[in-house]
């Protein structure tokens, strides 16, 4: 047995031909277990690391039921991740671990992007950027492109709403501004109405930016509520917060900061 035969993590799901996680066409790989509990999050499912049933289909009446995870081995996913080589090739693209928050299973992470990267894939990882800052160098040595969300700039908000404090994420962040070179790092911004919208909010932000001599490119991922379903499949339905739809307005302000203070804004619709 080899060793990426023996180590295993737990999936949620694998996205094929997608094109909003990193350059070109890519294969996207979730993995269960997460930090944060932010109030809108899009994939409460990742929360729980371990695999778990879905409200109202528990294993019985044939095992039929919807399994949310499965436990996968690194060369299992592997093994997927490199069917869509050809894909790769032609556009750029490659693998993306997303989650949930990938780091939260390091071990793996690691060796599936050691795999990847020993196959010529390019790797990049979706975080939340809450990690100890004793994982940067493994980090730094196998991942491309770092696709890093920053939530908010006030502490205290930011645990209300995440559930964590946000002074570890933004050391990271600092740290791989340095460390992950030009065009190692994305910064990404979920736009939440009512949460870091606000003008005093995205200047926060670019101010924090500004401080950590990030270079240039924010992607704005605006939020939509396409999460309700998922939410009551956990059994957190009644935990869902509306939070209305973001207005081109808003998005057209936010923009304009970016740009006025030198940065390179992009929407990730």
């Amino acid at each position: 047995m080899t060793p990426n035969e023996s180590i295993t993590g737990v999936v949620f799901d694998i996205q094929r031909y997608a094109v909003y996680d990193g350059p070109g066409i890519r294969t996207c790989v979730f993995l269960k277990g997460c930090p944060l509990r932010c109030a809108w999050c899009h994939n409460p499912e990742s929360w729980r690391r371990a695999p778990e049933w879905a409200v109202g289909s528990e294993r019985g009446a044939g095992g039929a039921g919807e399994r949310l995870g499965r436990e996968m081995t690194v060369d299992e996913v592997l093994a997927e991740v490199l069917v869509d080589r050809p894909f790769y090739e032609t556009s750029g693209g490659g693998l993306t671990v997303s989650g949930g928050e990938p780091t939260h299973q390091h071990e793996f992470l690691r060796e599936l992007l050691r795999a990847a990267r020993a196959e010529g894939v390019h790797t990049a990882v979706e975080t939340c950027g809450h990690f100890p800052a004793s994982r940067l160098d493994e980090l730094v040595e196998n991942v491309d492109l770092f696709l890093f969300d920053l939530k908010l700039m006030d502490d205290a908000r930011h645990a209300a709403l995440t559930g964590v404090s946000n002074e570890r994420i933004l050391a990271n962040f600092a740290a791989l501004v340095t460390r992950a070179g030009k065009g190692g790092l994305l910064a990404r911004i979920p736009l939440v109405p009512g949460v870091n919208v606000s003008a005093g909010d995205v200047e926060a932000l670019i101010e924090f930016l500004r401080t950590t001599g990030y270079p240039g490119r924010v992607e704005l991922m605006p939020y939509n509520n396409t999460a309700r379903h998922k939410w009551e499949k956990v059994g957190r339905g009644d935990q869902f917060t509306e939070y209305g739809p973001l207005h081109d307005a808003v998005l057209e302000r936010i923009t304009a900061q970016l740009i006025q203070s030198g940065f390179e804004p992009f929407v990730n619709c």
